[in-house]
């Protein structure tokens, strides 16, 4: 059978804790595409996933709900104990990949050497950022964990060509070991759509100029510096809202600087929504933005593949992986980190050339199908593997 209609059969086991999502859907929503699209695509897919935000309704491929112990330290420790147990257990099937999620174990691409099975180590954000936030006790173990992770690996997948080069020069990973594969965004979730139908299914008055967040509530994000350019915008168009959709840990110290600052009419804090109705929310707004701090993690931020899928246009620091994603496009506007008049200027001119806007919302739109669309973003993905499953065959 020629490679290009070999359809195989993957493992991927991926790690998180979040207990805000104890009780309702939410977790890593990356892997969970990947693994649909894999599953669409033909292949054979089973998700080893902690028992936490029940990840059966999230996923067409098969999922494995791992139990853990709920107590911290013990959370990550019980979920690799119990997922290795397992995993071993089901290995003696035939399994052509295991993927594996960094998670600070290295067992399971052990077990994967053992039967002989091609291993794809996927790091998320930049480790060697994440290393200096830690302790030197903690920092060690993880070091040599992802060192020793890399080393087994067959492929590591990093997110951005900006982590592809920092695993090259100061891990000594080979290029030829590493492919990028963007976080990306589901094109056909995430499209234009109007924005007074979106205004009316929300309940907002499509009136108000909207300014607009999604993401994840962490320090990096940088919406302190978006608080702090709200009155200076506020003060030339009055009529401007600030649409904020998300949780996370400074939900609180956001809010409370919001009331301290006496902005709390002119900022709107969804909370978390569900993942299929965000397109309803990025769809009222008129400007999206991302103003990340200079210390980002350097992660490939998935708002800005949405931003531009629903083609709305952008202003976002110019950190190096924001600028990779937006490359030539022209659909976003990139400012200085932590520069509150940069971020200022920025929306506001946007807010007085509609014509402008709307230039950029076609191009985000068109850029995003073309480059950044996960359905082919998987399609990529699974051409290179292919290559490497010919190429253990061979020696085989």
């Amino acid at each position: 059978m020629a490679a290009e209609s070999r359809k195989f059969t993957f493992f991927i086991i991926a790690y998180w804790h979040d207990p805000r999502f104890k009780r309702k859907v939410g977790g890593l929503i990356r892997i969970f595409e990947l693994a649909d699209n894999l599953t669409r695509l033909g292949n054979n897919v089973v998700l080893f996933l902690p028992k936490i935000g029940f990840p059966k309704k999230q996923s067409i491929a098969k999922v494995i709900e791992i139990p853990f112990i709920d107590l911290p330290l013990l959370r990550l420790l019980s979920f690799q104990l119990i997922s290795t147990l397992i995993l071993f257990g089901k290995l003696v099937a035939h399994v052509d990949f295991l993927y594996v999620r960094k998670m600070n174990s290295f067992i399971p691409m052990l077990m994967a050497k053992l039967f002989r099975i091609p291993i794809i180590f996927e790091i998320p954000n930049d480790p060697y950022l994440g290393y200096q936030s830690i302790g030197k006790i903690k920092r060690f173990l993880e070091k040599t964990i992802d060192k020793y992770s890399m080393r087994l690996a067959d492929k590591i997948i990093v997110l951005s060509q900006w982590s592809k080069r920092r695993l090259n020069r100061i891990g000594g990973i080979p290029l030829s070991k590493i492919l990028v594969l963007p976080s990306g965004t589901d094109t056909k979730l995430f499209r234009s759509l109007k924005k007074k139908e979106c205004c009316r299914k929300l309940g907002l008055e499509p009136s108000f100029i909207y300014i607009g967040f999604v993401g994840s509530f962490f320090i990096y994000q940088g919406i302190d510096t978006l608080v702090e350019a709200a009155p200076h915008i506020l003060e030339k168009f009055a009529n401007t809202r600030f649409l904020l959709v998300g949780d996370g840990p400074m939900m609180n110290t956001w809010l409370n600087k919001v009331k301290e600052e006496r902005l709390r009419y002119a900022f709107i804090f969804t909370g978390q929504v569900p993942y299929k109705k965000v397109p309803d929310y990025i769809g009222a707004m008129d400007i999206c933005v991302a103003p990340h701090q200079k210390d980002s993690n350097q992660a490939s931020p998935v708002k800005i593949f949405d931003y531009m899928a629903c083609g709305r246009p952008v202003v976002a620091s110019n950190i190096d992986v924001v600028g990779e994603i937006v490359g030539e496009s022209e659909c976003a506007l990139l400012v200085d980190p932590q520069m509150v008049d940069d971020l200022v200027k920025g929306i506001i001119s946007l807010i007085e050339d509609e014509e402008r806007r709307k230039e950029m919302s076609i191009r985000g739109r068109e850029y995003a199908v073309y480059n950044f669309d996960r359905k082919k973003i998987t399609e990529d993905f699974l051409s290179n593997i292919q290559k490497l499953k010919a190429k253990r065959i061979s020696f085989d």
